[in-house]
């Protein structure tokens, strides 16, 4: 019974009996009662091996359980043990049910059949082809195709998955009428809600098919129902749909035609590799030999899916059928003959770009070279470092070799020789395309590497624990078990391993994801880390607990060798000693005890030994326990009784020590709680505290007493009568104390509730002796005391005098507190009152002494406390006044806080203070009113004093104030100063003087210092004389001066700063230095003016004549602006350089117009010399051109085809004829050019050789002309003449065979 799903199934135990009873075999188990996890996980990982082991019906191969551990069943983890137990029902109940389908006999085996979430790698879909059965695909879409055409199309219902498509209801009618058409009526179920057909369709499929209801219908009407719940409900309906024999036979036909398809494709694939031998073998260009095979190329890509396609397994087991098979070895020879092709078309470049083409068809190779996926994923990853390491060593020549392409790229051709332009183009978005991706491809492979290095370590990991976690044998092979275990963990640093490696792949995989995988790559990266995580966290603490189990069984071996080796010997002893005295065997049985807990080890460590180690071990600890456990049954019974000697000495000597501390402690609890108290403070809590330490103890003393009565009630069995009368007697008495001790508690509440009065009456009386003993030194010295403390001296007696009335109070009312409470507590008779008493009456009568000073205080206070506050008023005020007048800080805030203050300064607070000293005098004694008309004159004379000084004091702030001002704006001038010297490298002077010129204008802070020095001036001469006003004005002087200074100086600074001509002299320098070449050039061409050979060099030399134009325009607006910013000397010197040179500029361009005509007579010859050469290339080129035609018409194979380039040759013939007029014309205008520009010997070369060229074209055309004539005629004579001989041979063979058939 399954009561807990994820409980239920840690230990194994149901998992595998669920997996016996669906698969028919026998699985082993580990069962018993102890069973312990490690037990838990081996039955666990004999199911997931059993699984493991099992092939699915569609795909041959076998279960994959992705990501569902032993460990992770045995923590009872939720998403992973329903994700096994859907994975049981799908391959035990689903794909059997929909294998049984006549019609999904031929079910791909490509496609994944775990849609579930028990697996996370699932692959892709296989493509859809022509000639595959209409139930392609895995065992959820064969059922749901199945359910598509065998109900829901036939009633026009559409059914698309096995979710929101079932919420109707209409889907399972479909599928029940189907089966039987009687038990549904579709037009009623339309009209229903989804909850009424789900429930009618869930109760017929139950009464009426015996379909168990899995389903409720509030499971299935929700937005989102559970598929596999869904599935695994329809599968049920398999078992009762009859066999669909038309689907079998259509089955067959659509065979037929992926057949016929499959002939088809191979007839093209042979066609196409003979073109492709064909055109390999041809003696063309290469570029035409190149674009046949980019022809060849794109045929090959436009079939490749299509192929692809066919060439998907059809069988179970996933072998390709004959036709197949044929296809795709002629597919393969299409592939590399292509590929050979394009290797050979590269390696025919010229070289470098030759050796590039085969470098780049390694590289390609490296990137796109599938990586084989082998059983042991060290191997895999081995593999894949290999790969790497290949890789690596092709790129080491990417660098050279992208250096070498780009500048043949560039130059279009290959040490002159031309390269193919799409060719050239192809191998440039191949080398892009190596580029690019030899990094990506890198990480990606190092990811790659360091992922199947951590299967492995996993793998190897998972491996080792099986081996240990097994049952065990002896204690030796535990102990080379064990060793093993350290050797292995400890040796190769298991741990560390894996946190290296692990490392190492999240920085592979870090480095991946940033490469710009895709979101799907992410996704899968990120869960196998996650998974590996989860995997290893799992793995790690079951390793860990290996150790710990080999050492408690080890522990085990030992604590059962040593209990059944010792208790074996002592068994041996003691059924010897059975025949000895009574002594005796009571002397050796007194440790019976102790052998009891070994025989309790033994069998303890027995049965762990017997539930951990194997079968053959568990059989021989077995007989050998039921061999030790029966003597001892035998030997116990006999000798129980002994084993109570030494507790019966033990309970006695505990009874009687029991009984010792009872008596101790109710003796010393009598004489505490009945001996008399005198009442007060330090004895009442004394007593207090003896009566909680009772309080305390009697809990412990009842467990105590307890105790004696358990041991003297054990004690009865082994005592005599008079021991147990005695002894009941005693308990009894004890127990009586107890009681009266507990009894007597209740005076601990009554002296606790006395206790708060009497500690603040002990508090008052001391502050009553204390204040009293004050007053009294006042009231014994007032006559001999000086007279000035006689205001002291009233406050403090008044103060003691209150105080002691105070606490006299406070006393009475504690003293009648406790006297009430002693009244009527009935616990604390024994309590004495007559020392309290007694002290209550001492401190009554001290208080009458100081009565009479009373009322001379209260008659004196009132004056006394008016003159004190109004004194104390008028020396605050003198005291804020003083204290301002020496105050420091910013002049503006103190200017603005004094005036004010000081405007408020009041004449009534002194007023106030003379009255109440007028007031008091008339109360003081003669020599006290002396003190007082004392302290008056000192007051009144400071007050004076501040009404004097005050109106010079806001004088020095203000003067403080301007300074303050002044230096603020001295500061900023500074500032500027320092600015300009700090930026004149970088900034230049010119831009400087104009921003010096802005800052310092007439309002500037130059100005503004100017004006706040008159003020402080002005102000000073209304202060008296005095050093700090003086020295003040002379400071501020001294720092306006300084900085002005600075001011003058930095301006003339800038004003003689080179910086600003550095520019204008350059281009000064340039301009001079140009017109000087220019005069010299000039000069040495005025003689080569009239010469058609220099006619270039005289060109350029006077076409930059306005070259510098604006260069002078620009030197004369520059110095308008520089004679701002400059001296006066330097302006005057540079203005009169300028006006030189632009003299020397405007003669220079007068030369340079009259050297212009003369040339402009030259530029007519040297045009018609240019056109003479360009026309003489052109009669060349055209001769040749006849001269090749005419080859050809004599080389023709047919008369026909030199007729019609004879036609093509008259027609160059005609172009040439017309060129000639051109050239004459040409002849013509040269000699004009001779007459009228005088240049007869410069032209009259040019002319003898454009006629003879002429003469020579006209005599080699006529001759070539009347030849190819000639030679036609005799060409069309022979032709003619051979007609007819034909003509006559035909005639007489068909004579010949005429007479031979008679003669016959």
């Amino acid at each position: 019974e399954v009561n807990d799903l994820f409980e239920d199934i840690k230990d194994g135990v149901k998992l595998l009996a669920l997996l016996e009873v669906l698969s028919g075999q026998r699985l082993p188990c580990e069962q018993g009662r102890q069973l312990k996890r490690i037990h838990w996980v081996s039955n666990i990982g004999t199911a997931l091996k059993f699984l493991e082991g099992r092939k699915s019906v569609y795909r041959g191969s076998p279960i994959k359980l992705v990501n569902i551990n032993a460990t992770d069943i045995a923590d009872g983890r939720p998403s992973i043990v329903l994700g096994l137990i859907w994975t049981i029902i799908l391959y035990f109940q689903i794909e059997e049910l929909t294998s049984n389908l006549a019609a999904l006999q031929a079910l791909s085996s490509s496609a994944s059949s775990v849609d579930s979430m028990a697996s996370s790698e699932t692959g892709s879909p296989p493509m859809k082809r022509k000639g595959m059965t209409k139930f392609q695909g895995n065992a959820k879409k064969a059922m749901l195709r199945w359910v598509q055409s065998t109900a829901t199309k036939r009633l026009g219902i559409e059914v698309k998955d096995f979710g929101p498509s079932w919420r109707s209801g209409l889907a399972f009618h479909s599928v029940i009428h189907a089966i039987r058409p009687d038990l549904v009526d579709m037009d009623i179920v339309r009209k229903r809600s989804n909850r009424e057909n789900l429930e009618e369709a869930f109760s017929v499929a139950e009464n009426e098919l015996g379909i168990p209801r899995l389903l409720d219908p509030e499971d299935v009407d929700v937005d989102k129902p559970d598929e596999k719940s869904i599935m695994t409900y329809v599968a049920q309906f398999l078992k009762h749909y009859p066999d669909p024999h038309q689907s079998e036979t259509d089955g067959q036909q659509e065979e037929r035609e992926e057949r016929k398809v499959l002939r088809e494709v191979k007839i093209w694939l042979d066609q196409l590799e003979r073109d492709i031998l064909r055109a390999q073998g041809s003696e063309e260009s290469l570029t035409d030999r190149y674009q046949a095979f980019k022809s060849f190329r794109v045929q090959y890509e436009m079939r490749k899916k299509q192929i692809e396609s066919l060439l998907q397994p059809v069988h179970k087991d996933g072998k390709l059928s004959v036709d197949q098979a044929v296809v795709k070895q002629a597919w393969d020879h299409v592939s590399v003959r292509l590929l050979d092709w394009h290797i050979h078309l590269d390696k025919s470049l010229p070289d470098p770009l030759g050796v590039i083409g085969a470098w780049l068809h390694r590289a390609e190779l490296s990137l796109r070279e599938d990586i084989p996926i082998q059983q042991a994923h060290e191997e895999t990853a081995n593999i894949i470092l290999r790969k790497l390491e290949q890789h690596k060593e092709v790129l080491k020549n990417l660098e050279g070799h992208r250096q070498t392409f780009q500048q043949i790229h560039r130059d279009r051709s290959v040490n002159g020789v031309p390269v193919p332009p799409e060719q050239l183009q192809d191998m440039a978005e191949r080398f892009n395309f190596v580029s690019t991706s030899s990094h990506i491809h890198l990480i990606k492979n190092e990811f790659w590497e360091m992922k199947y290095r951590l299967m492995a370590f996993l793998m190897l990991a998972e491996s080792k624990l099986k081996s240990w976690i097994i049952k065990y044998g002896r204690r030796d092979s535990v102990e080379l078990l064990l060793q093993n275990y350290i050797a292995f963990i400890e040796g190769h640093k298991f741990f560390e391993q894996y946190e290296t490696t692990f490392q190492t792949l999240k920085q592979a995989a870090d480095s991946y994801l940033k490469s710009g995988a895709s979101a799907e790559e992410v996704e899968g990266v990120n869960k196998f880390l996650s998974d590996a995580t989860a995997q290893w966290k799992n793995l790690s603490v079951e390793v860990r607990s290996v150790r710990s189990m080999l050492e408690e069984v080890i522990c085990n071996w030992e604590k059962y060798s040593s209990t059944v080796a010792s208790l074996q010997a002592w068994l041996e002893d003691a059924e010897k000693m059975l025949n000895q005295s009574e002594s005796d065997k009571r002397e050796f049985f007194r440790n019976l005890p102790h052998w009891i807990q070994q025989h309790m080890d033994m069998n303890d460590a027995g049965n762990f030994l017997i539930e951990t180690c194997d079968e053959t071990v568990s059989r021989e600890l077995k007989q050998q326990l039921l061999l030790l456990n029966g003597r001892w049954r035998e030997l116990f019974v006999k000798v129980k009784h002994y084993a109570r000697a030494d507790e019966v000495d033990k309970l006695r000597k505990d009874y009687d020590d029991g009984i010792e501390a009872l008596k101790a402690f109710i003796d010393m609890a009598n004489e505490r709680m009945n001996t008399p108290v005198q009442v007060s403070f330090l004895n009442i809590r004394t007593y207090l505290q003896d009566v909680e330490d009772i309080k305390h103890k009697v809990p412990s003393m009842e467990a105590a007493y307890k105790t004696a009565t358990r041991n003297a009630q054990q004690l009865t069995k082994d005592l005599t009568e008079e021991e147990i009368a005695q002894m009941l007697a005693t308990m009894a008495a004890i127990k009586d104390e107890l009681s009266k001790v507990e009894r007597a508690l209740p005076l601990l509440r009554d002296s606790q509730a006395m206790l708060p009065p009497l500690e603040e009456m002990e508090k008052h009386i001391t502050g009553f002796y204390q204040s009293l003993e004050k007053a009294s030194r006042i009231t014994s010295s007032r006559d001999s005391e000086a007279p000035g403390d006689f205001k002291q001296k009233c406050q403090e007696l008044v103060t003691y005098q209150q105080s002691c009335k105070k606490c006299l109070s406070v006393i009475d009312k504690n003293h009648q507190i406790i006297l009430k409470s002693l009244d009527t507590s009935k616990n604390l008779k024994h309590l004495d009152t007559s020392l309290l008493e007694r002290r209550i009456s001492e401190l009554q009568g001290m208080v009458k002494e100081t009565t009479e000073w009373k009322r001379h205080v209260e008659a004196n206070s009132s004056l006394m406390k008016r003159f004190e506050e109004s004194r104390v008023e008028l020396e605050k005020v003198l005291k804020v006044a003083r204290s301002s007048m020496t105050e420091r800080g910013n002049p503006e805030d103190l200017l603005k806080k004094h005036t004010e203050f000081f405007g408020q300064l009041d004449q009534r607070v002194l007023n106030a203070f003379l009255k109440a000293c007028d007031e008091l005098t008339d109360i003081l004694p003669e020599q006290e009113q002396q003190n007082l008309q004392e302290t008056v004159r000192k007051l009144h004379k400071q007050w004076k004093d501040v009404q004097t000084e005050v109106p010079s004091h806001l004088l020095h702030l203000k003067v403080e104030l301007e300074k303050s001002r002044l230096m603020a704006s001295v500061q900023e001038c500074q500032a500027e100063v320092a600015r300009e010297n700090r930026s004149l490298p970088s900034m230049g002077s010119e831009r400087l003087i104009k921003e010096h010129r802005m800052f310092f204008k007439e309002k500037g802070p130059q100005a503004l210092c100017e004006k706040r020095l008159q003020h402080m001036e002005e102000l000073c001469s209304k202060l008296p004389e005095s050093e700090q006003a003086r020295q003040t004005l002379e400071n501020a002087r001294t720092a306006f001066a300084e900085v002005k200074e600075d001011i003058d100086s930095t301006h003339q600074k800038l004003m003689q700063h080179p910086d600003k001509w550095k520019e204008f002299n350059t281009r000064f320098s340039e301009l001079s230095a140009w017109v000087t070449s220019k005069e010299n050039q000039l000069r040495l061409l005025r003689n080569r003016a009239g010469d058609p050979s220099k006619f270039g060099q005289v060109k350029s030399t006077i076409e930059v004549r306005n070259k510098d134009e604006g260069n002078v325009s620009w030197l004369k607006t520059r110095l308008a602006a520089l004679i701002e910013v400059c001296t006066e000397s330097d302006a005057q010197r540079q203005g009169a350089a300028l006006s030189k040179l632009s003299s020397d500029f405007k003669g220079l361009l007068t030369s340079l117009s009259e050297s212009e005509k003369v040339v402009l007579a030259v530029s007519d010859c040297v045009q018609f010399r240019e056109e003479v050469k360009t026309t003489l290339e052109e009669l060349t080129q055209g001769q040749q051109e006849l001269q090749s035609e005419t080859s050809k018409i004599l080389n023709s194979e047919s008369v026909r085809e030199a007729q019609q380039l004879l036609l093509l040759h008259q027609q160059q013939l005609k172009r040439l004829r017309l060129k000639r007029k051109e050239m004459q014309e040409q002849i013509n205008r040269g000699k004009q050019l001779q007459v009228e520009e005088g240049l007869e010997e410069s032209l009259q070369e040019d002319l003898q050789k454009l006629e003879a060229t002429l003469s020579e074209m006209d005599q080699s055309t006529e001759s070539q002309e009347k030849n190819l004539e000639v030679t036609l005629a005799a060409w069309q004579e022979f032709e003619g003449q051979q007609a007819a001989v034909r003509e006559f041979v035909g005639k007489v063979r068909s004579v010949t065979e005429r007479e031979m058939n008679l003669n016959k």
